[in-house]
């Protein structure tokens, strides 16, 4: 059995920190509307009576899901930088890709926006708009 050598372009590794850069990019993003919806959560609760308390831990529990969304893909793209950066550099057939995590996410994601979807609905409702 004989190994031969094989070199990498350069590209594969540009690629590789791109990709990283992009799942970090759509965790920071996430973080900032989670803690945005945990900012009108408390404000919510403190302000505007005992009608919206309610609401307003709907609306934490979905800010602390999404909070841990963002950690969660933070640790899992520089888990994938790091591993995919050693298959590079050794040269390895891969795997390169992660199925896992973005699928995890969106299903996650679309719960999440659901919640709020149907929290906005039901106040639609209650005002009597429907």
């Amino acid at each position: 059995m004989t190994t031969e050598l094989r070199r990498t372009d350069a590209k594969a590794f540009f690629a590789n920190e791109r990709t990283f850069l992009h799942w970090m990019n759509t965790s920071v993003t996430i973080g900032s509307i989670a803690a945005a919806l945990s900012g009108i959560a408390g404000h919510a609760h403190r302000n505007w009576g005992n009608d919206y308390i309610e609401r307003a831990v709907v609306t934490r529990a979905v800010s602390l899901t999404m909070l841990a969304m963002a950690i969660l893909m933070a640790i899992w793209a520089g888990y994938n930088f790091h591993r995919r950066n050693i298959f590079l550099e050794a040269k390895l057939d891969g795997p390169y890709d992660s199925r896992a995590l973005p699928i995890m996410l969106a299903g996650l994601l679309l719960l999440s926006l659901g919640v709020v979807f149907s929290g906005a609905l039901i106040r639609l409702m209650d005002q009597g708009v429907f």
